[in-house]
């Protein structure tokens, strides 16, 4: 006590795990992501390409959960050698779509992609806003509003008879 005060004795306590401050798990959700470890360390583009797709549908599905949209979408990459890679691309306006993450976080993995060997796959999507503000209409795109239609019809699909009721091509291994 003498040496420490009593900021030694806080820290006594905190390192036996006597904390009487009360915990709050509620916070204001300011990412929604999903990320997977590989089997082995991948180099292949249409591999990782597969597995991205993967992971933008559990994104999406947990925006449209959370009735949440994101506008700014962020590719994940760990090397073999555990070098952690992060890249990020704002999009026009919010979005809740799979495709559209897809779409922003294959463009970021075909730049990091060639003969580095990654380990780790991960998509994320930030700068969150309510589901009413995303996938805007677009006056000059209609093919977005269609295949935005197409997306929910297939959700409703899988919400009724289960995930495996509608695979998208990408999804399917080579086997």
């Amino acid at each position: 006590m003498r040496r420490f005060g009593t900021e030694g004795l806080r820290l006594a306590r905190l390192s036996r795990g006597i904390d009487m401050r009360t915990v709050n798990p509620d916070r204001e959700t300011k990412s929604v992501s999903a990320e997977t470890t590989l089997d082995d360390d991948v180099a292949d583009f249409r591999t990782l390409e597969r597995r991205l797709w993967e992971l933008c549908e559990k994104v999406s599905a947990r925006l449209k959960a959370k009735e949440l949209a994101g506008a700014t979408v962020t590719l994940k990459l760990k090397s073999a050698d555990f070098r952690l890679r992060t890249r990020a691309r704002s999009l026009g306006a919010p979005t809740q779509l799979a495709a559209k993450i897809f779409a922003a976080g294959r463009e970021l993995l075909a730049r990091e992609t060639g003969t580095t060997r990654f380990r780790l796959i991960g998509i994320g999507i930030s700068a969150l806003a309510g589901a009413q503000d995303a996938d805007p209409a677009d006056l000059v795109d209609q093919r977005g509003r269609h295949s935005a239609a197409a997306e929910r019809a297939i959700d409703r699909l899988r919400e009724k008879f289960g995930r495996a009721v509608v695979i998208r091509g990408i999804a399917l291994g080579e086997e």
